[in-house]
């Protein structure tokens, strides 16, 4: 049994049926905002912004490839409200994957077609869907500082633009 994915403390194959086949987004390169260099007209190249005080990132985006599955009819309907009163709720909840050690604070970003892949009188109720979850502020893996001389060091985990 499929285990690890979490919003807030509840997995979501254990408490709401719910299983993840795939995960996009959470390992993207983030894309910068607002202005990376400037292009002076009297000097050769561009001054790229590339200090810490400079770099800022928009939003992450992570989609979660899902299906949903019950023995009956009712136990299905349960779990598929639970799992979206929990995501449609008012502020941020974490997401936990199991294949990383950061939480994600993420909301869900846009509503998803739920699509059966059986039917309603079925010995086992199947749908899929996927997830559009958005990550506000998103974190950094780990930031480097500059020691002189050419030489960066490790300094942990952070959240850039805050």
């Amino acid at each position: 049994m499929q285990s690890g994915y979490k919003i807030g403390s509840n997995d979501l194959a254990s408490t709401y049926g719910v299983y993840v086949q795939k995960v996009r987004g959470n390992l993207d390169f983030l894309k910068r905002k607002g202005e990376t260099a400037h292009n002076w007209l009297d000097y050769n190249g561009e001054e790229a912004y590339t200090d810490a005080g400079d770099i800022h990132f928009e939003p992450r985006d992570i989609l979660l490839f899902c299906y949903i599955k019950a023995d009956t009819k009712t136990d299905f309907l349960n779990n598929l409200n639970s799992f979206k009163a929990v995501l449609e709720g008012p502020g941020l909840h974490t997401l936990k994957l199991p294949f990383s050690s950061s939480i994600l604070s993420v909301y869900l970003k846009d509503g998803g077609a739920l699509d059966m892949l059986t039917g309603w009188n079925s010995s086992k109720l199947v749908g899929k869907f996927i997830l559009k979850l958005r990550e506000p502020v998103p974190k950094v893996a780990s930031v480097y500082e500059y020691a002189g001389s050419g030489n960066f060091v490790y300094s942990g985990t952070a959240t850039l633009g805050e």
